[in-house]
C-alpha cells in the first residue's frame, strides 16, 4: 500500500496517535526491532539521483549505517532484546513487487545519468552506486553482514547498554522479509506459556504494513518508531546530523482506542446478531483484512478503491452496515469466513455504480434512467422533439390541435380550452410542454366546485394603428412544425413497472459494457470469458487468504503468487469464493535465483557473471524476462511512482531450467553466497578476551580485548503449542497502561466523527477526523480546581502524560503562588497577584492558543479555558551528597509551562519506574572497589579514576589519572582570534558601507518575491529568515541590537550589486514597495523576463539556497576555525602524552565521584560556550568514555542543548560534522553527556577549599559607611582600598552639536579620545577614521525622520577591556505624542546642563569610573575577579 498515503490518512483520522520524541520522555521498552532495509537504503543513497553525480565510498556507507543503528539504540535503550532483521530471500508473491521496483530504479538511474551527461555535468570516474545491490546474495550484502558483525562485537565490548540485552542479527542469508522475521519471533514468543502480556515493543520501519503487523500482535504496548514525515515543499538545506533529526512514536495503544471509538455503535445493546458480542480484537482483525483491499506488497488494489479518495472511510461505513447482519466476524484469526466476506463485497461493490455513473454523467440514456426512477411515465424531451406518447396523451394532443385550428379570425376573444380535473401529473406536464411549443397560455384555474384544472388559451391580440391585423407567414407555419413533430411520435402504452424494468435493463447493459471495457483494456479478454474471470477472481481470493496466513502464521506457500498486474472488479470477486485454499509450502528461491528473478539486465553486474548471457543474449531461453522497454500504466493513480509497471512475470520452471547449466560454473565465493544462513545471537562475556580482526583493514582497527560471544540464534520453539491470536489475560489497558504509553481514557471523554480541519501535516485536513470531547472540560477547568493542585505533583500534556509540579495558577484576573513552599497551599500561604495592565489580554491569548492547539493539532475539544496551571517539569533524578536519589523539577527551556486545568491528570496507575526516589546505599555498594568514575575535585577535575578502597565517613580511596600541568584553553583562544579576524557587521553599518537603504538591505538578504510570466520568483539571497527564526551559518546572525552579517555575506551583496545595478537601484527608489513585477525593473517585457532568468541563474550558481540554516540561538564555527581547533588538539595530545601520571587520593567524598550511569543527573544544568573543553562521561553512546574534545557548535532544543564537539581522537561512530572536521573526529552529543572542563560547574570542593572560599555578602552600598562605619572615602562608593565612585561635576556646555562633540567634528577631539563603536560614530570601510553618518530620509528601522540611533558610548581610556562598547539601541521617540499641537521647534545644542545635575537622581546617575557614560550607573563591563 502507498506508505505516505496510509500513514497520512490514519494520522488525520486519528490525530493523537503520534508523539514527537523528547529525549527524557521516551517510554521504557523491552524490545527494539529494526527493519533494516529502510536504514540501508537511507544510508547508501537517496531518491534524488545524487548517486550519479556524487561518489560515496562503501566505508562511508557502512559508517552511516552503524551510526544510524547506534542512534536508534541510544534513543530507545531496549532492556531485553535488540533484533536487527535484513530482508532475505522473499516469498514468490513479494518478488513481483521487488522486480517492478528494481526495473524502475535501473531505468531511472540510466535516464538520470544520460541527463547529467547532456547537461555537461562532471561525473565521478567511479561506477555509481546501484541500489539494486541491496538484494540478498550480492557481494555488497555479504560485505555488509561482515561489517555489522564487527560493529556489534565492538559495541558489546565497549558499550554498557549493549551488554545488558540480547542482540540478534538476522541477515540477508536467512530467508524471509525483515519485518516478517521480526513478527515470527513475536508470534512464537507470545505463544510461550511464560510470556509477559505487558512486554513493551518498539518497531522501527518506514513501511505502512508495519502498522498492520503491530496491530495484529494484539499487544497494546507496541510503538512504531519513524522519522518525521512532512508533505509539500521542503527546504533544501538540512543538517545531516542524526541528533537534529526528529523522530516520532506512533502509539498503537491509542490507535486501538480510536478504532474502538470508530466502531462504538456496534457496542450498543442489540447492535449485533444474537450470540455475537462486540470484540475489539476481532474488529481489529477485520480492519486488517479490509486494508488489503486498497493494496499491499502482494496484491494490487481493487479498482476504484484509493486511500486518498476515501476508500478506507467507505469500507468502515460498509463494515458498520454489514457486521450486524453477518452473524459474526470475517477474519477468524487469519482465516477468512468466505460467506461473510461475500456480504461485505456485495455492499462494497455499490461503489462501482458511483464511478460508473460518474464516467457516464453526460450520457443521455443515464438522464432518462434517472428521470424514470422519479416517474417512469414521464418522458424526457430530446433536442429533436418528442419521441413517444401514450394513447391518452394522443387524445389530449388532438383536442389541442382542433382548438388551435378552429381559432376564429374575428376580433372576438376566443374561449379557453379546459381540461378535466382528473388529468394525471404526467399528462399535465405533457399539455404544458405542448402549450409552450404552440406559444399558448397555460394556467391552473379553479372551477365553480372549487376543483383545480388546467386551462389553455390564446394570448390577447395586439392593437396595431392603421394596419391590418394579419399574421405573417412565419406565425402561420409555426403550428405546422409542432403538428409534424407530434404526429411522428410513437404511441407507447406501458406500466410503471414495465418502464422501470426497461430502464434497469438498459442500465445493466451499459454497466456490463463499462465493466467489460475494464477487462478488455487491462486483461485483453472480456467479461463474457467466464473461464478467465474465474481464474482471475479465484487467484485474487487465494491472495487474500495467503496474505492473512503470511501475517498471522508465516509463509503458507513459498511459490504462490498473484499472476496478474490488476485485480478484478469488486462485484466480480465473489465469483472466486470457491477458490482452492490448500497451499503447498514448497521452498524459497536460492539467493542467485532471486537475483535473476528480480533484477533487470541494466543491473547485471550485481549477479554472478556466468548468468549474464541469460539476461542479454538474444538466444537466451529467458530473454523475454528482461525487457529493456516497458509500459507504465497510471491506472487511476496520480503519482508516477504508483504506476503499474507492465513487465512479464517470471516462470519459475523456465528460470531454474535456464540457470541450472550455469550453476556449476560459479566460483566458491559465489556458491557460498548462494547458501542459506542462520540468525546470530551476540552476548557479552567478561571472562573472555580476544582480538576481533578488522572487517575493513585500513579503515577500522582490530578490536582488541573483545568480549563478545557469537552464537546461532534459535527462535522460541513451538513444539506442542498453537499460535496465540488475540489479547492476553492480565494485560494493562487504557488508564492502567504502563508509563509512557498514552491513553484517551485517563480523562472522561467522548468521540465523534466530523470534518474538523485538523492540521497534522502543515495544512488542514479535508477528511473526517475522530474528534475527542472532554466530558468534564469546563466543569473541571475552574480556578478552584486549579488551586487544589498548587504545589502538588501532577501529570500534564494529555494524552501524552509527563510529570510536573504546579508552581502557580492563573485565571483571567489573578495569578496565585505559594508564599512558603514548605507549608501547605492554603489560606494566607497563597499569594494572589493581579495581572499587569496588558496581563488580561496576554492571558486570554495564551488560553485561546492552548485551546486551539488541542483542537487543530489533536482534534480535541477541551472546552473554554478558565484557568491555567504553571508547571515545573520533572527533568530527572538528582543525587544528594549522601547518595540518595530525589526527583528534580525545573522549567524546561523552550517548553510552554502553562497547561489548561481541565487537561491535568492528578494520578496515574502505573508510575514510571525510572523516576522513583530511592534512599542512599552505602558507598561500598554504590562505588565498589574497581568501579570506574570521574573525579570532581578542583585539582583533577574531570579526570578518570578508579576506586581502590573505602574509608570511614562515607569516603573512598581512589587512583586518579592526573595531567601534569594546566591544560591550555586553546579552544576559547582560537574562537576569540577568529571573532577578531572575521567580525560580523551590524546591518545598519552594512547599509552605510554599501550606500543602501536599510529596507533594501533587508529585502536583498531575505526572500524577495518578484512576479514574472505568472511565476513567483524568489530573487533574495536567503541569508536570514525572520519569521522562521533561522540564520545562515557563516553569513548572518541576530543579536539583541539586530541582524549582523559576515564579510562573506557582504561580499555576496557586493557581487549582487555589481552584476545587477539597475535591479538594485530600482528597489532603492522604492524601498517600502511590495508586490513587485518584473516590468517594474525593466519596462520591456521581453528584457524583463530575460533579466529575471539571468538573476535566477546567478543565484543558483552561488547556491545561496543550499547554505546551512540553523536556529537563531544556534552557535557554530565554520570549517576553517574547526580545523584550527583540531590541529591545536592534536598538538595538545602530543604534549600530554608523557605528562599523564596516576596519583592516589585518600578521603574522597561520594560527592566528588561521578559515576557514568549517574552522569546525566549531575551534568544537566551546565552552561557551555563555543570553545569550551569537555570530556565525555557516559559509558554508553556513540563516543568512547573519557574522550576529551572541544565544543564547536551549540544548538538549543525545547528539551536540551546539543553540542557539536570535535574530539581529540578518532572513533568509528564519529562524523565530519557536515564537512567541518576530519573524518571520525566529530559528533553531536547532548550537553548532559559531557563535563565542561573550561568552566567547572559540578566541582566538589574539599573542606580546606571551602574554608578558603570567600563568603558572599549581599550588603547595600552606602557612601562613607564601609567596614564598620569607618569612612574610607568621603561621599564615595566602593570597596575599601579600591576605586571609589563619586558624584561627578557638571560638564561645561556643548559647543556645536552633541553629535559633533561625540564624533570630534566641532573643533575638538571626541570625548575620551576614542572613536565610538556604536551607532553614533562609525569606521570608514578602509578603517582610517570616523565617517559622518546621515541617516536616510524616513529614518532607520521604522524610526522617525532624522532619527539617529544612539551609540556615542562611554568615555574614559578608549572603551573597556573587552574591546566593545555598550550601546543603547532604543528609539528615543518611543512614547512621544505624534502631531502635538503645542510643539514648537527649538535648538538645544548649546544649552548648559541643569544646575541640579549633581543631585541624587536615582539609580545610576551619570556615573564616573571606568567606562563612564549615559548608562545605568557604572558602565564598566570588566570581568568579575576569580578566586584562585
Amino acid at each position: 500500500m502507498g506508505v505516505p498515503k496510509f500513514f497520512r490518512w490514519l494520522s488525520e483520522r486519528y490525530p493523537a496517535i503520534s508523539q514527537l520524541i523528547a529525549e527524557n520522555r521516551v517510554p521504557e521498552f523491552d524490545c527494539l526491532y529494526l527493519d533494516m532495509n529502510g536504514i540501508i537504503h537511507n544510508c547508501t543513497h537517496n531518491d534524488s539521483g545524487s548517486a550519479i553525480t556524487k561518489h560515496v565510498t562503501e566505508d562511508e556507507m557502512f559508517i552511516k549505517i552503524f551510526n544510524y543503528i547506534e542512534h536508534l539504540f541510544g534513543k530507545i535503550k531496549p532492556q531485553k532484546l535488540f533484533f536487527m532483521a535484513i530482508d532475505g530471500v522473499a516469498p514468490r508473491a513479494k518478488m513481483n513487487q521487488q522486480r517492478v521496483r528494481r526495473f524502475r530504479t535501473a531505468l531511472d538511474n540510466e535516464n538520470a545519468r544520460e541527463k547529467a551527461i547532456a547537461e555537461g555535468q562532471e561525473l565521478p570516474k567511479e561506477e555509481p552506486f546501484d541500489s539494486n545491490c541491496i538484494t540478498p546474495g550480492t557481494e555488497f550484502m555479504a560485505r555488509l553482514t561482515r561489517q555489522l558483525k564487527y560493529f556489534v562485537a565492538k559495541k558489546i565490548t565497549e558499550d554498557l547498554d549493549w551488554q545488558g540485552c540480547e542482540i540478534v542479527l538476522s541477515g540477508h542469508e536467512v530467508p524471509g522479509e525483515g519485518e516478517h522475521k521480526i513478527m515470527e519471533y513475536i508470534r512464537q514468543a507470545k505463544s510461550q506459556p511464560n510470556y509477559d502480556p505487558n512486554v513493551r515493543h518498539c518497531l522501527y520501519g518506514l513501511d505502512a504494513d508495519l502498522i498492520m503487523l503491530g496491530l495484529l500482535s494484539h499487544d497494546p504496548h507496541f510503538c512504531l518508531l519513524r522519522e518525521e514525515v512532512t508533505f509539500g515543499r521542503q527546504g533544501k538545506a538540512k543538517s545531516t546530523e542524526l541528533e537534529h533529526q526528529n523522530f516520532y512514536l506512533m502509539h498503537l495503544c491509542i490507535v486501538r482506542e480510536y478504532l474502538e471509538l470508530e466502531f462504538q455503535q456496534l457496542k450498543q445493546p442489540g447492535a449485533l446478531s444474537d450470540g455475537v458480542a462486540f470484540d475489539l480484537e476481532r474488529v481489529i482483525d477485520d480492519f486488517i483484512l479490509m486494508a488489503f483491499f486498497v493494496g499491499n506488497d502482494f496484491l494490487p488494489n481493487l479498482p476504484h478503491l484509493h486511500i486518498n479518495e476515501g476508500a478506507l472511510a467507505l469500507m468502515f461505513g460498509v463494515y458498520k452496515q454489514v457486521l450486524p447482519k453477518a452473524g459474526g466476524y470475517i477474519n477468524d484469526g487469519g482465516v477468512i469466513n468466505l460467506e461473510r466476506l461475500a456480504l461485505l463485497l456485495d455492499e462494497l461493490s455499490h461503489v462501482e455504480f458511483r464511478f460508473f455513473e460518474h464516467d457516464n454523467q453526460d450520457a443521455s440514456w443515464l438522464k432518462d434512467k434517472s428521470a424514470q426512477k422519479e416517474d417512469v411515465m414521464e418522458k424526457v424531451k430530446r433536442k429533436g422533439g418528442i419521441q413517444s406518447m401514450t394513447t391518452a396523451q394522443k387524445d389530449l394532443y388532438q383536442t389541442t390541435k382542433r382548438y388551435v385550428n378552429n381559432r376564429s379570425d374575428s376580433d372576438a376573444a376566443q374561449s379557453p380550452l379546459d381540461f378535466p380535473v382528473s388529468l394525471k401529473a404526467a399528462d399535465r406536464s405533457f399539455v404544458e410542454e405542448l402549450a409552450k411549443s404552440l406559444q399558448l397560455q397555460c394556467r391552473s384555474v379553479v372551477d365553480g366546485d372549487g376543483n383545480r384544472h388546467l386551462q389553455v388559451a390564446f394570448p390577447a391580440r395586439l392593437e396595431l394603428d392603421g394596419e391590418e391585423d394579419e399574421e405573417d407567414e412565419e406565425a402561420q407555419n409555426a403550428p405546422l412544425r409542432v403538428w409534424k413533430q407530434y404526429d411522428r411520435a410513437k404511441i407507447e402504452d406501458t406500466t410503471a413497472e414495465e418502464a422501470q424494468s426497461k430502464a434497469q435493463q438498459k442500465y445493466d447493459k451499459k454497466f456490463h459494457e463499462w465493466k467489460d471495457k475494464h477487462y478488455t483494456d487491462k486483461f485483453e479478454w472480456g467479461l463474457d470469458d467466464e473461464v478467465e474471470i474465474t481464474k482471475l477472481t479465484e487467484n485474487y481470493v487465494q491472495g487474500l487468504q495467503w496474505v492473512l496466513f503470511y501475517y498471522y502464521r508465516g509463509v503458507a506457500s513459498w511459490p504462490w503468487y498473484y499472476k496478474y498486474h490488476y485485480s478484478p472488479m469488486i462485484s466480480d470477486v465473489r465469483k472466486g469464493l470457491k477458490a482452492d485454499m490448500n497451499f503447498q509450502l514448497g521452498q524459497p528461491f536460492r539467493p542467485n535465483q532471486q537475483l535473476m528473478g528480480v533484477l533487470p539486465d541494466r543491473s547485471k553486474k550485481i549477479v554472478p557473471q556466468v548468468y549474464w548471457p541469460l539476461m542479454t543474449e538474444s538466444s537466451s531461453p529467458i530473454i523475454d524476462f528482461y525487457p529493456r522497454d516497458f509500459e507504465l500504466d497510471m491506472n487511476g493513480k496520480k503519482q508516477e511512482w504508483e504506476a503499474v509497471v507492465k513487465i512479464p512475470f517470471i516462470d519459475e520452471k523456465r528460470l531454474l531450467a535456464a540457470m541450472a547449466p550455469k550453476d556449476a560454473m560459479l566460483s566458491e565465493a559465489e556458491k557460498q553466497r548462494n547458501q542459506f544462513g542462520v540468525s546470530l545471537k551476540f552476548v557479552y562475556d567478561g571472562n573472555i578476551d580476544y582480538t576481533y580482526p578488522s572487517s575493513l583493514p585500513g579503515i577500522f582497527p582490530d578490536l582488541e580485548h573483545c568480549r563478545c560471544v557469537e552464537n546461532i540464534y534459535e527462535l522460541p520453539t513451538m513444539d506442542g503449542l498453537d499460535v496465540y491470536v488475540g489479547l492476553m489475560e492480565s494485560v494493562k489497558l487504557g488508564a492502567a497502561a504502563l508509563a509512557g504509553f498514552p491513553s484517551l481514557q485517563t480523562l472522561p471523554q467522548t468521540g465523534t466523527l466530523g470534518f474538523h480541519g485538523v492540521a497534522i501535516f502543515q495544512q488542514e485536513s479535508r477528511n473526517e477526523s475522530m474528534v475527542i470531547t472532554l466530558s468534564e472540560g469546563e466543569e473541571k477547568g475552574t480556578s478552584a480546581h486549579a488551586l487544589e493542585r498548587l504545589g502538588k505533583a501532577v501529570h500534564v500534556g494529555f494524552p501524552f502524560l509527563s510529570e510536573g509540579k504546579v508552581t502557580s495558577v492563573s485565571d483571567e484576573m489573578f495569578s496565585y503562588r505559594i508564599a512558603d513552599p514548605n507549608l501547605p497551599a492554603t489560606g494566607a500561604n497563597v499569594m494572589q497577584t493581579p495581572h499587569p495592565p496588558q496581563g488580561l489580554s496576554d492571558w486570554k491569548r495564551k488560553a485561546d492558543r492552548i485551546e486551539k492547539n488541542y483542537s487543530k493539532r489533536l482534534g480535541m475539544m477541551i472546552g473554554t479555558v478558565e484557568s491555567l496551571v504553571t508547571v515545573d517539569m520533572l527533568v530527572g533524578l538528582r543525587k544528594t551528597e549522601d547518595g540518595a536519589t530525589v526527583k528534580e523539577y525545573a522549567p524546561m527551556q523552550g517548553l510552554d509551562p502553562d497547561y489548561a486545568t481541565q487537561t491535568i491528570v492528578d494520578r496515574v496507575i502505573s508510575e514510571d519506574q525510572r523516576f522513583l526516589e530511592k534512599e542512599a546505599v552505602p558507598i561500598e555498594e554504590d562505588f565498589p572497589i574497581g568501579a570506574k568514575a570521574f573525579f570532581l575535585g578542583d585539582v583533577a577535575y574531570g579526570r578518570p579514576m578508579a576506586v581502590t578502597g573505602h574509608l570511614p565517613g562515607d569516603r573512598a580511596e581512589c587512583w586518579v589519572s592526573m595531567l601534569q600541568g594546566r591544560e591550555p584553553e586553546f579552544g576559547r583562544d582560537i574562537v576569540m582570534q577568529a571573532e577578531r579576524a572575521t567580525p560580523y557587521t551590524p546591518s545598519y553599518r552594512v547599509a552605510q558601507m554599501l550606500h543602501l537603504h536599510p529596507l533594501v538591505l533587508s529585502k536583498l538578504t531575505s526572500a524577495f518575491s518578484v512576479m514574472s510570466s505568472g511565476l513567483r520568483l524568489n530573487l533574495g539571497l536567503n541569508l536570514k529568515f525572520e519569521s522562521k527564526k533561522l540564520k545562515v551559518l557563516g553569513y548572518s546572525r541576530k543579536k539583541e541590537s539586530g541582524w549582523e552579517y559576515s564579510q562573506k555575506a557582504i561580499e555576496l551583496l557586493v557581487q549582487y550589486m555589481t552584476r545587477f545595478p539597475e535591479f538594485i537601484a530600482r528597489i532603492g527608489a522604492n524601498p517600502t514597495g511590495d508586490g513587485w513585477e518584473d516590468t517594474a525593473f525593466y519596462p520591456d517585457p521581453t528584457e524583463a523576463k530575460a533579466k529575471m532568468k539571468e538573476i535566477g541563474a546567478w543565484l543558483k550558481s552561488v547556491e545561496t539556497k543550499s547554505f546551512e540554516r540553523v536556529p537563531l540561538e544556534a552557535e557554530q564555527l565554520d570549517g576553517d576555525v574547526v580545523m584550527q581547533i583540531e590541529q591545536a588538539a592534536d598538538a595538545n595530545e602530543a604534549r600530554n602524552a608523557d605528562h599523564i601520571k596516576g596519583r592516589k587520593i585518600d578521603g574522597v567524598p561520594r560527592s566528588a565521584l561521578l559515576k557514568p550511569s549517574d552522569a546525566e543527573q549531575l551534568t544537566q544544568h551546565q552552561r557551555f560556550r563555543i570553545g569550551d573543553r569537555v570530556v565525555y562521561v557516559l559509558d554508553a553512546g556513540r563516543v568512547p568514555i573519557a574522550m576529551r574534545g572541544t565544543v564547536v557548535g551549540l544548538t538549543r532544543t525545547s528539551r536540551q542543548t546539543l553540542l557539536d564537539v570535535v574530539f581529540d581522537g578518532s572513533f568509528m561512530s564519529a562524523t565530519t560534522l557536515n564537512g567541518r572536521c576530519s573524518p571520525f573526529r566529530g559528533s553531536t552529543v547532548p550537553s548532559n553527556a559531557v563535563l565542561n572542563l573550561s568552566e567547572k560547574q559540578v566541582v566538589a570542593m574539599s573542606e580546606a577549599a571551602k574554608a578558603r572560599a570567600p563568603v558572599r555578602q549581599n550588603l547595600p552600598l552606602r557612601p562613607g559607611q564601609v567596614n564598620g562605619g569607618v569612612s574610607h572615602a568621603a561621599n564615595g562608593y566602593g570597596v575599601p582600598g579600591g576605586p571609589q565612585l563619586r558624584h561627578a561635576g557638571a560638564p561645561p556646555a556643548l559647543r556645536g552639536s552633541f553629535r559633533g562633540a561625540v564624533a570630534g567634528v566641532n573643533g575638538m577631539p571626541p570625548r575620551g579620545g576614542f572613536v565610538p563603536r556604536g551607532r553614533g560614530g562609525v569606521q570608514q570601510p578602509n578603517g582610517h577614521g570616523p565617517a559622518a553618518y546621515a541617516p536616510p530620509r524616513g529614518g532607520m528601522n521604522g524610526g522617525t525622520p532624522q532619527f539617529t540611533p544612539r551609540g556615542g558610548g562611554a568615555a574614559g581610556r578608549g572603551g573597556n577591556r573587552q574591546g566593545y562598547t555598550v550601546i543603547d539601541n532604543s528609539d528615543p521617540t518611543e512614547g512621544v505624542v505624534r502631531n502635538n499641537p503645542g510643539f514648537r521647534p527649538a535648538s538645544y545644542n548649546n544649552v548648559a546642563p541643569p544646575a541640579d545635575l549633581n543631585d541624587d537622581r536615582g539609580r545610576g546617575g551619570r556615573g564616573r569610573g571606568r567606562g563612564r557614560g549615559r548608562g545605568r550607573g557604572d558602565a564598566s563591563t570588566a570581568a568579575a575577579p576569580t578566586v584562585s
